[in-house]
């Protein structure tokens, strides 16, 4: 596990770079505004609802209704291959408390087939902390943190 310095934030090295929400990290503002502002427009957008002349089509012709929902604060994924040297940049929202948010990246990274990694901590959590919760569910430290 390397500790980067604010000047090496963004030098290669990873894959995937991992970081919370805007309001949680200082960071992810910096990085949303190279990604053209990806992470705030998702954040804003409303899923289209399903309007009520498909409901009447649905309860006339006895098809099963149909509701998509999403979690309000699910991961996001950005392919970054052209803003960054990484391939892609996930927002993984700070809504639980710390060892939740380190189990989510977890996840993540797993789903992902472990592919190299920086992760962006929320202000105020240290390397240490991180390393504590990371251990409760990995043994793998080759990867690099930046602290807020």
């Amino acid at each position: 596990m390397n500790v980067l310095s604010s000047a090496n934030a963004y030098n290669p090295g990873s894959d995937l770079w991992i970081v919370p929400d805007a309001s949680h990290c200082r960071w992810t503002p910096q990085l949303d505004w190279y990604l053209n502002f990806q992470m705030i427009k998702n954040q804003r957008h409303l899923s289209p609802e399903i309007r009520n002349f498909t409901r009447l089509v649905q309860r006339e012709t006895g098809l099963e209704p149909c509701e998509i929902s999403l979690p309000e604060e699910a991961p996001l994924m950005i392919s970054s291959e052209s803003f960054f040297p990484n391939k892609w940049v996930v927002m993984v929202p700070l809504a639980a408390p710390f060892p939740l948010w380190v189990q989510e990246v977890s996840k993540i990274w797993e789903n992902l087939k472990h592919p190299s990694l920086r992760l962006f901590l929320p202000t105020g959590q240290s390397a240490g902390s991180f390393h504590g919760e990371w251990q409760k569910h990995h043994s793998f430290e080759d990867f690099t943190l930046v602290l807020d």
